[in-house]
């Protein structure tokens, strides 16, 4: 059985954690207090740590960047759960300290799905760091983005755009979704936004006169696609 381990400031809530997550088949460990995290960590062994404020640490990024830097656990991936988006964007994004991000308050459905993807099963192949499509390279272990060998400059925000429609190229991705995923669940953003941030990854992408591939599907969302309507 694959096991979680949780920290939680809260006990309340960790326990409320526990019984969710045990209920899709995980066994699952909490603790509330920084100081028992990593002996907890040595005793379970978890596949997967996710990342809350402690009762005495406050700060979930700086509880992600303290483990990290330890090397028994940097093999283990974990999911912070961040305050905001600015949070998640420094964790996941700047400073790579953890595998993958929630920005709370998020639904039942996201957490599940973070962590089936975050599981052993898909560990087992090497993880992806590089993006290949129509000329267009995303690396994103140097956060380089090159279209026909030339640099690209893109902000964070265009940057994880770019890479969630990299993921499965042709595929389209609603408003709804980038939302969500780039900005957080929370995140005060509406679709106008969503859109202003694609003109300036199309832009970026068509500089030097390159072919249009950055597809917009009327009512649906956006993808990446050669075969641009």
């Amino acid at each position: 059985m694959p096991s979680v381990l949780i920290t939680q400031k809260s006990k309340k809530a960790a326990e409320n954690f526990q019984e969710l997550i045990r209920g899709w088949g995980y066994d699952v460990a909490v603790t509330t207090e920084l100081d028992t995290i990593l002996d907890t960590i040595k005793t379970v062994k978890p596949d997967i740590i996710i990342l809350g404020a402690t009762a005495d640490e406050p700060s979930s990024l700086k509880l992600s960047r303290d483990l990290r830097a330890k090397p028994f656990n940097i093999n283990i991936p974990s999911l912070l759960i961040a305050v905001d988006s600015e949070e998640a964007d420094v964790a996941f994004l700047t400073e790579g300290t953890v595998d993958d991000c929630l920005v709370s308050p998020f639904s039942i459905d996201d957490l599940k799905d973070k962590l089936e993807a975050l599981m052993p099963s898909q560990l087992d192949k090497p993880k992806q760091e590089i993006f290949e499509y129509a000329g267009v390279v995303l690396n994103s272990r140097s956060y380089r983005v090159t279209r026909d060998g030339v640099p690209l400059h893109l902000t964070p925000k265009c940057y994880r755009i770019l890479k969630r429609l990299l993921e499965k190229p042709t595929d389209v991705v609603s408003r709804e979704a980038l939302m969500s995923d780039i900005w957080g669940i929370k995140a005060n953003v509406d679709k106008r936004t969503v859109d202003v941030h694609i003109k300036r990854l199309r832009a970026s992408l068509n500089k030097g006169g390159a072919v249009n591939i950055l597809r917009t599907v009327r009512g649906a969302g956006y993808s990446i696609d050669v075969n641009v309507l």
